[in-house]
């Protein structure tokens, strides 16, 4: 993005981009904003500067990575960043999904203090009603969706597990129709409408395809209604640690392990063969890297367990699952990105009602 010389904070240059989106975006193929939330702890900047060409525009801090084109030349690739709030930060970019791919990407994979923001299964349906009451005549020209029973009950055999992706210009009465049908509930949106077309997912990434006052609009209205609840997994992600705490019994100084463990709950019975699939889904995953070592497993009812490697951070977790809930006993580095993304996996790949909260803390006796 081309961005004159001076001190924004979020709000002012958002409002530069829409104020003058031909200048902004010359050059740029597709001329369109995307829009990424990062969670975040105390260090991400010094992060940045460590890892990127990084320029202070007030509130605002452009960093500049680089990527290799489809001609194999290396290029720069330009982004922003400003807070949204306490611990939650916004990037903006123009860039190809190639540049994004290469040069955005590794903000996170590798760092202790930024993590991809997600949006709840629930909360996203609450972001797409919001866009269809605001909007009467707000179409939906594609969507993806995925059974949640918590959400939504289904008439056509219930206890299959479905997800189903849609393009039609009907797509906003075939979303209510597969819900009702099947129980299933977006997860990824596309909206259209005469002075708006805008993207939406849970992974927390927005595209604003028309870029116009009215775009950004959306974007912080829905951003609004979710963020309580994203800063509150951060908490407990946070909470879940593994630390040891210095005691004085007497004269002599001993290191107690304090251990608080996390939990998710499912929203619905886990099988076997869906724990198997969710560590074949990891595996298989861009943009996930857990892996997943001393494994047991019993058939029938599910008794499952594993340690949980993140490939990227190095941190270290235990797992044990029955068909309700999956504890998570943190071991060895255990960052909050690498929870926050693992409980990211849990939602995308195995139960997307699935709550994260925290379970115990004990202390060594």
């Amino acid at each position: 993005m081309h961005i004159p010389e001076g001190h924004y904070t979020l709000k002012e240059f958002c409002r530069v981009i829409f104020d003058s989106p031909e200048s902004v975006l010359e050059g740029y193929h597709g001329q369109r904003i995307k829009s990424f939330l990062y969670l975040s702890d105390d260090g991400w900047s010094d992060y940045l500067d460590e890892h990127y060409e990084t320029k202070e525009l007030g509130g605002i801090t452009k960093f500049v990575g680089e990527y290799r084109n489809r001609k194999g030349a290396e290029q720069p690739a330009k982004f922003y960043v400003g807070q949204y709030k306490d611990d939650l930060q916004m990037v903006l970019t123009a860039e190809t999904e190639e540049a994004i791919r290469q040069a955005l990407r590794p903000v996170s994979e590798h760092s202790d203090c930024l993590s991809p923001m997600p949006i709840m299964t629930g909360d996203f349906q609450t972001m797409n009603e919001i866009v269809l009451s605001t909007y009467d005549d707000m179409r939906i020209s594609e969507f993806k969706s995925k059974r949640v029973p918590s959400l939504a009950d289904a008439r056509t055999r219930p206890d299959v597990d479905r997800e189903i992706e849609y393009k039609g210009a009907d797509g906003r009465d075939r979303l209510d129709e597969f819900r009702d049908e099947y129980g299933v509930v977006p997860t990824r949106i596309q909206y259209e409408h005469e002075n708006v077309s805008i993207r939406i997912d849970t992974s927390g990434k927005f595209t604003l395809e028309t870029v116009n006052k009215e775009s950004f609009n959306i974007l912080f209205d829905l951003l609004s209604e979710v963020v309580v609840n994203v800063l509150e997994l951060l908490d407990v992600a946070n909470q879940i640690k593994f630390e040891k705490r210095e005691v004085v019994p007497g004269n002599l100084k001993v290191q107690v392990p304090e251990v608080s463990s996390g939990e998710i709950n499912f929203d619905q019975e886990v099988s076997l063969m869906q724990a198997e699939n969710f560590i074949k889904g990891t595996k298989n995953s861009d943009d996930l890297n857990f892996s997943f070592t001393d494994v047991t497993k019993q058939a029938g009812s599910l008794d499952f367990s594993a340690q949980v490697t993140d490939e990227n951070r190095g941190s270290l977790f235990n797992v044990s699952a029955t068909e309700d809930s999956m504890r998570i006993v943190p071991k060895h580095d255990c960052s909050f990105p690498s929870l926050v993304e693992f409980y990211l996996a849990v939602i995308q790949l195995l139960d997307g009602g699935a709550e994260m909260r925290l379970y115990e803390s004990q202390s060594a006796a």
